[in-house]
């Protein structure tokens, strides 16, 4: 596809220099990647990830586990643990799923 136009941004200097190296790593330049993700927003029809605040009920499910996991005698933050929070904050499991995957976690 020809490429006949210039789009000029700013961004911030560390996040683009990362970014490169990454792609570069990819086989890709910058160029290509926006080129990938304009085709993706015409793909999706949107942003073609979720872009969202966190609402009110999320964080006080997150707060909730978290009390229930410090009532169990706490744990010191785990990528296990984050991910059942983040489930259960989303209600993609439900809150007897979610202690019971705390539970196991802590008596490993």
């Amino acid at each position: 596809m020809l490429k006949d136009t210039n789009i000029n941004v700013r961004v911030n200097s560390d996040i683009k220099n990362e970014a490169e190296t990454i792609l570069n790593k990819l086989g890709l330049n910058l160029s290509s990647a926006i080129d990938l993700y304009l085709a993706q927003i015409i793909k999706t029809r949107g942003i073609p990830f979720e872009v969202k605040l966190p609402n009110e009920e999320n964080k006080e499910k997150v707060l909730q586990i978290g009390q229930i996991i410090n009532s169990l005698g706490g744990a010191p933050t785990t990528p296990e643990l984050n991910k059942i929070i983040e489930l259960y904050a989303q209600n993609d499991i439900s809150y007897d799923v979610a202690i019971y995957a705390i539970k196991e976690i802590l008596n490993k």
